[in-house]
């Protein structure tokens, strides 16, 4: 009787597809056309395709296609990393922060770290509206190769490269942070500087821009040349640095890290002793020696220069020595004097605030003297009396 049973319950069920469908296409709850099929990795997975049956089957078949040419691949796993890749990409995104964002922060941290970040400052006020509004890390060389040459058109080359150094910096850190990959200013061509170009002032040339300065200037000028103090070392004095009675000025921070000393001379000391007499606070040791009203050098010195040209020509003497002389060739003024003079390369290289010999080597040329002199003392008294036999 089980028997019977048994036999009637197989022949009423069967496992024949109850649609007229190829295997792995099937009719879905839905009315939808679906497909069953088995991944790369060996996962069996079902999908609803469409009311069209066709586009099942040409479903089922590229999978299956797929998996036996892929071995692991699997679209769940595949969905997965996809969403993992968006939910990244979302962060990134909502990471980036912009040009002048980063500027802002760099700024700050160069205040603590950067003993020329007002130098910074000043030329973030050029970079901030050509990429201000850019996100950092989409710069590229391109950019800044297009902000070299347009900035070349306005300023000296020299200039330009310390623009190209500061960008370079700036990503180097971002970087360091995770804000950037890249460093847009890496590969980016610097022009070639003529480091060894001494400009120096003749007594001329001196004169006619010292009357070309507005007179609250004018000692600032003469005490740049004749202490070859750098603008930021001179703008930083402070009268507890100044001993007149000694004739010494001490710059507590030059620009190898250390304090030095520096002689005045005569016309220094002259200069110093007007200003003490006018001063607003004698009592405060920590007054600035010089109050200047312009921020940096170029503000002012430029057209001074000009109008010491103009003032030669009427002269009728050459002014094409000053073309391009800066502020900062008060210092090779006071050097190329100091090595004219007789003194030794390594006076001037204290003097003047220098770590090593390399950067004094440019006024070798100038020490004329003490090439006779060393030859001089080859003459020994029985050289001169061989010389006389």
């Amino acid at each position: 009787m089980e028997e019977e049973n048994s036999r009637q319950t197989r022949d009423s069920w069967s496992t024949r597809k109850k649609d007229a469908a190829p295997r792995g296409v099937y009719r879905h709850p839905s009315g939808d056309w679906a497909i069953r099929y088995t991944c790369g990795a060996g996962h069996i997975h079902k999908r609803r395709v469409g009311r069209v049956k066709s586009e099942a089957i040409r479903e089922r078949d590229e999978r299956r296609i797929r998996a036996q040419r892929a071995p692991g691949w699997c679209p769940a796993i595949e969905t997965q990393r996809e969403r993992e890749r968006v939910r990244a990409e979302q962060a990134r995104e909502k990471g980036r922060i912009t040009f002048r964002d980063y500027a802002t922060s760099y700024l700050e941290w160069a205040k603590q770290q950067k003993r020329s970040w007002t130098t910074d400052r000043a030329q973030l006020s050029t970079l901030l509206p050509k990429f201000g509004d850019r996100k950092l890390d989409e710069l590229t060389t391109a950019d800044t190769e297009r902000f070299r040459d347009w900035l070349a058109e306005r300023r000296a080359r020299a200039t330009v490269n310390r623009y190209l150094a500061l960008l370079s910096g700036m990503y180097s850190r971002a970087i360091r942070l995770g804000l950037a990959s890249t460093n847009p200013a890496k590969g980016v061509a610097k022009f070639r500087e003529n480091n060894e170009r001494v400009m120096y002032l003749t007594p001329d040339e001196e004169t006619a821009i010292y009357q070309a300065l507005p007179p609250d200037l004018r000692p600032l000028f003469v005490v740049s040349v004749n202490t070859g103090l750098r603008w930021s070392e001179q703008m930083s004095l402070r009268w507890k640095d100044v001993d007149v009675l000694t004739g010494i000025i001490t710059v507590q921070r030059s620009k190898h890290g250390q304090a030095r000393q520096v002689p005045m001379n005569s016309t220094v000391r002259s200069v110093l002793l007007d200003l003490g007499g006018q001063r607003r606070f004698p009592d405060d040791p920590a007054e600035l020696v010089f109050q200047c009203r312009h921020a940096q050098a170029d503000k002012f010195f430029p057209k001074a220069v000009e109008r010491a040209q103009t003032s030669l020509k009427e002269a009728r003497k050459d002014a094409s020595r000053l073309d391009g002389f800066t502020w900062h060739g008060n210092r090779h003024t006071f050097a190329s004097r100091l090595a004219m003079a007789g003194a030794d390369l390594l006076t001037i290289k204290e003097l003047d605030g220098w770590k090593t010999l390399t950067m004094v080597q440019r006024y070798a040329h100038l020490t004329v003297s003490r090439l006779h002199e060393a030859v001089e003392r080859l003459v020994s008294n029985g050289a001169t009396e061989l010389a006389r036999n």
